[in-house]
C-alpha cells in the first residue's frame, strides 16, 4: 500500500509545477519579485479557509492556546529564508546560464538531510543517502551545458544556487520543526497553522517591501488577478500538500521525491509547448526515476 506521504509529495509536486507555468506567465508583464509575491498574496486566503475548515469541522486535538515563542521564532526565520532563497533564484535569472544554477539549488535534499540532522538529530539510511545523491546528479544531468557551467563559476551563479539550496532546505527544517512544537499529533492542522503563519508573516514582509521599491507593481498585480489567483490556489495546494508531509515524514525524503516535479516539467514542455527533449535530459530522468525507487524501496 503506498503511504500517505508519498501520495501528497506528488500532488505538490504537480500543483508546484503548474503555480510555475503560470508564474512565468506573470513574469513578462511585471518584476520578477511581484510575480513571486502573487503566491504567498493570493495563496493567503486559500490557506486561511483550508485552516478555519480543519479546525472548525474536525475532531482536533490541536489548541490555539498550545503557540509558543519557539514556534513563532521557527515560522519567522523559516519564512525569511523562503524569501532569502527566492530572492537568490530572482538574482540568478539575471544570467543566461540560470538553469545550471537553478540545478544546483535542487541540491537542497541533501542540504536538508544534514540541517535536519543538526537541528532535528533526524538520521537518513545510507541506502536513502545514495538515492538522494543520485537525484541530484540526475537533476544535475538534466540542466547542464558544459558552457554555461564553465560561465557560472565565473559570475558566482553556482555559489548563488547552492546557497539558494542551504535557505530552501533549512526552511524547510524549520517549518517542521514549528509543527512539532505545537504539543498536538494532529499534523494535519498544526502543519495547515504553520503554513497560516508562515505565509502570513511572507505576505507582510513582502508587501513592504513593495510598497517602499515599487508601488506600482500593485496595479500590474491585481490587473492580472485571474492568472494570480490561479497562482495563488495552487500555490496554496503545493504548500499545503508539502507541510503535511514535511510533518509526519523526514525532510529530505520528501524534497528528495519532490523532484519529481522536474520530470513532470520536462513532459508538458513536450506534450503542451511542442518543445524537444534533449538526450541528456532523458538520460537525467532516468537517473531520477532510478533514485526515487531506491528513496521510496530502500529509506
Amino acid at each position: 500500500m503506498i503511504e500517505t506521504w508519498i501520495i501528497i509529495t506528488i500532488v505538490a509536486a504537480f500543483s508546484q509545477n503548474i503555480r510555475s507555468t503560470y508564474q512565468k506567465k506573470l513574469k513578462s508583464k511585471m518584476s520578477n519579485i511581484s510575480s513571486t509575491y502573487t503566491r504567498f498574496l493570493f495563496g493567503l486566503p486559500f490557506v486561511l479557509i483550508y485552516f478555519l475548515f480543519l479546525y472548525n469541522f474536525t475532531n482536533s486535538t490541536f489548541l490555539i492556546e498550545n503557540i509558543n515563542i519557539n514556534f513563532i521564532k521557527l515560522c519567522f526565520i523559516g519564512g525569511i529564508s523562503q524569501i532569502l532563497a527566492t530572492f537568490l533564484l530572482i538574482k540568478m535569472f539575471s544570467y543566461n546560464n540560470f538553469s545550471v544554477a537553478t540545478s544546483y539549488s535542487k541540491t537542497e535534499p541533501i542540504q536538508a538531510a544534514l540541517i535536519g540532522f543538526i537541528i532535528l538529530s533526524e538520521s537518513i539510511s545510507l541506502l536513502g543517502l545514495i538515492g538522494i545523491i543520485i537525484g541530484i546528479i540526475g537533476i544535475v544531468i538534466t540542466s547542464i551545458n558544459v558552457v554555461e557551467l564553465k560561465y557560472s563559476f565565473k559570475n558566482y551563479t553556482i555559489l548563488y544556487g547552492l546557497f539558494s539550496g542551504s535557505l530552501f532546505g533549512l526552511s524547510a527544517v524549520l517549518f517542521r520543526s514549528a509543527s512539532h512544537s505545537l504539543y498536538s499529533q494532529d499534523y494535519l492542522l498544526t502543519s495547515s497553522f504553520t503554513l497560516l503563519v508562515a505565509i502570513t508573516i511572507q505576505t507582510l514582509i513582502l508587501s513592504i517591501y513593495i510598497l517602499y521599491r515599487d508601488k506600482q507593481q500593485f496595479n500590474l498585480l491585481f490587473s492580472n488577478s485571474s492568472d494570480a489567483f490561479v497562482v495563488g490556489f495552487f500555490g496554496a495546494l503545493a504548500s499545503i500538500c508539502w507541510f503535511y508531509a514535511m510533518s509526519i515524514q523526514n525532510v529530505a525524503y520528501v524534497r528528495a521525491l519532490g523532484q519529481i516535479e522536474l520530470i513532470f516539467s520536462l513532459l508538458i514542455s513536450y506534450s503542451y509547448f511542442k518543445e524537444k527533449i534533449s538526450l541528456n535530459q532523458i538520460i537525467g530522468i532516468f537517473v531520477i526515476f532510478i533514485s526515487l525507487i531506491i528513496i521510496l524501496l530502500f529509506r
